[in-house]
């Protein structure tokens, strides 16, 4: 029997305990998976326009979850802004998705960094292909044949983000 009376003992099983919980809750993002066909719905940016889903076909796009609140989204936006600029004027289309109940902050966080990337909402129509979204960031890569070839939950580092350029073929 553990001894938990002593407060470190008790500190490191509390650890352990709540470690154990968050990798079990990362093993469980979504049930899409890398090597799956999807159908990217049209997605309703921040500011009402919309980008058809047609317009995606036959384009790699990076899907990119994210908060205004989520202080890892903070970290790994701007990398998303520098991969956004730097396939500008190629076929990938750089996709964020908000999961903001509220729009005004997203917007607001939006204008607040002077980020350029496509930012929208996330709607019914998304829940619908992805589920519920539990971990923020989370990046999916389809390439142009609409097959999922990355799903990238937590925070990327700049290199990782900016190694996915190597699908806009």
């Amino acid at each position: 029997m553990i001894n938990l009376q002593t407060p470190l003992i008790r500190f490191f099983f509390v650890l352990a305990i709540s470690l154990g919980i968050s990798v079990q809750a990362h093993a469980v993002v979504t049930s899409l998976k890398k090597g799956d066909t999807i159908t990217l719905p049209a997605f309703t940016l921040l500011d009402g326009s919309e980008i058809a889903s047609e317009s995606l076909k036959n384009k790699p796009v990076l899907l990119s979850f994210w908060a205004s609140w989520c202080p890892y989204c903070a970290r790994q936006n701007p990398y998303i802004q520098k991969l956004h600029e730097q396939v500008k004027g190629s076929n990938m289309q750089v996709v964020t998705v908000s999961i903001d109940k509220d729009l005004k902050a997203a917007s607001d966080y939006m204008a607040k960094h002077n980020y350029t990337f496509a930012a929208a909402k996330f709607t019914p129509e998304l829940k619908a292909v992805f589920g519920e979204i539990k971990i923020i960031p989370l990046v999916y890569v389809v390439d142009k044949n609409s097959i999922i070839q990355e799903v990238i939950p937590g925070e990327m580092f700049e290199e990782d983000v900016l190694d996915m350029r190597k699908y806009a073929k």
